[in-house]
């Protein structure tokens, strides 16, 4: 068998170029890196197979995700005389993680798309060098992002427009916060390059120990269980940002080591601007999709804030969401597993594979996510009472589920769909389609409903699973246009 060939310092111009050429390389390119024989299998092998080796994974740890945003709201849901407060002031705080996300996003978009395609053309060198370039990337943005988030924790918590006590526990969990984002945002780029090169397992280690790490600590230090002390909603706090300094030390020992061929050498942190232009000319519109979506999202939540100054629509949508997250979890694990087989497809010169790929994920995932549906449909009132002890939340809860169940489907498709466009490197339509969506159906519908209106937090999550549909549809019909497969990046 051939063996792999040696980590070059530095990626040859024509290799870099050859890796996105549409056409196969010319006598006067250099000749493809050869596979190792798991690479080759994963291009070669049934879909099914690899989308559930791919997804599986993925599946774990976002359902060890998920069961940490119900461990929270939990938590805060049963402090005694904060419950409303604790558990408005802790959904408020998962917007923020999320927009961290969301900006972090904007490399591991492109290193996920660039290392996916380098895997497919079997170009091992270039995979190394995005890897590299991401993490000296995601180092100083970590470092950037921390600064702000602290020294500005007062004015972002302000924009909230949280009441009384809600306000005050957020602004303390958002500076606890801080302290732990550089090492967060290296921990998800490293799970971006580590997916893009095939690998969903390393990641879900990863994050199983981290989500295990953050529910057992939330629970033992808002709870005093365990021999730990009783910090109450604090210790939400401090179980989160330990949790995620553990993960980020994990995955920048994992890659250093190298896993599976893909390894971070010292030498590939020095800036090579070629590659980085790369990787943020497919990052920049994710990240900056992703931040207008998170600003649709994100006055959502402000005009469901301001609505009610006793917590209690505020913390019966947070409920929702998290419940919610019950079917999404399945659908982000296909949706990913999706990314990953489209981008290693395009790279082996294969989009009949990628678009039959994008199909078997949707028929997976979309079903789950109906079934699901059907549950939050049946058992709306059950599930909401898992989560809250106020009777007038458990009501407000259950009635967005109800809606919410009836639009799994196209809530899939847009997920799916859009990450199976992300994988092919089409990101800038995604981000077109989602402001079109987000800014045209929710944003506008929210705040007539919402904020003009006065209706309540049933009108408005009527508005927002009618924006899903219309998603949902966008996202599937640039699908099936094709234009993607002949994107390059």
């Amino acid at each position: 068998m051939n063996r792999p060939a040696p980590d070059d310092p530095a990626v040859p111009a024509k290799a870099l170029a050859a890796s996105r050429a549409p056409v196969p390389p010319t006598p006067a390119s250099p000749a493809p890196v050869a596979s190792s024989p798991t690479t080759q299998a994963l291009i070669d092998r049934p879909l099914l197979p690899v989308l559930l080796m791919l997804s599986g994974p993925v599946l774990v740890e976002h359902t060890l995700h998920m069961f940490v945003g119900l461990t929270d709201t939990y938590i805060a849901s049963h402090l005694p005389n904060i419950t409303a407060p604790a558990t408005a002031a802790v959904g408020t705080i998962a917007y923020f993680l999320w927009f961290l996300g969301i900006i972090v996003g904007a490399v591991a978009a492109g290193s996920t798309a660039l290392i996916a395609r380098a895997r497919g053309a079997r170009h091992r060198s270039l995979a190394n060098s995005v890897t590299g370039q991401s993490m000296a990337a995601g180092a100083i943005l970590g470092l950037v992002m921390a600064g702000g988030l602290y020294l500005f924790a007062e004015p972002i918590v302000a924009v909230t427009q949280l009441h009384g006590q809600a306000r005050d526990l957020a602004l303390a969990y958002l500076r606890l916060l801080a302290w732990a984002v550089p090492l967060n945002t290296l921990m998800l780029i490293a799970n971006a390059c580590l997916r893009g090169h095939g690998d969903t397992l390393t990641p879900a280690f990863a994050m199983v120990v981290v989500d295990g790490l953050n529910i057992a600590l939330s629970l033992g230090l808002g709870f005093g269980l365990w021999g730990l002390p009783n910090l109450g909603f604090e210790g939400i706090a401090i179980g989160t940002v330990a949790a995620y300094g553990v993960g980020g030390l994990i995955q920048v020992c994992v890659l250093l080591a190298g896993r599976k061929g893909l390894r971070l050498y010292l030498h590939r942190l020095r800036p090579h601007w070629h590659t980085l232009r790369r990787i943020l000319r497919v990052g920049i519109p994710a990240g900056v999709e992703g931040a207008l979506a998170f600003a649709a999202q994100f006055c959502v939540l402000v005009i469901i804030n301001h609505s009610d100054p006793s917590n209690v629509q505020p913390a019966a949508h947070i409920n929702a969401i998290r419940i919610e997250g019950i079917s999404f979890m399945a659908g982000f694990a296909v949706a990913v597993a999706c990314a990953t087989m489209v981008g290693q497809a395009l790279g082996a010169r294969r989009p009949d594979r990628a678009r039959r790929a994008a199909y078997l994920a949707f028929a997976v995932g979309g079903g789950f996510m109906t079934l699901a549906g059907v549950g939050f449909i049946l058992f709306a009132r059950t599930l909401a009472g898992w989560l809250s002890p106020d009777p007038h939340i458990v009501d407000l809860t259950a009635a967005c589920l109800r809606i919410a169940g009836a639009v799994q489907a196209p809530f899939a498709a847009s997920a799916i769909f859009g990450f199976a466009l992300r994988g092919a490197g089409d990101t800038l339509a995604v981000m077109v389609l989602n402001l079109i969506s987000q800014y045209g159906v929710r944003l506008v519908g929210v705040a007539i409903v919402g904020w003009w209106l006065g209706l309540g937090i049933v009108a408005v999550w009527a508005v927002l699973c009618l924006e899903l549909c219309t998603r949902g549809l966008l996202m599937w019909l640039r699908f099936a246009q094709g234009r993607w497969a002949t994107i390059r990046v």
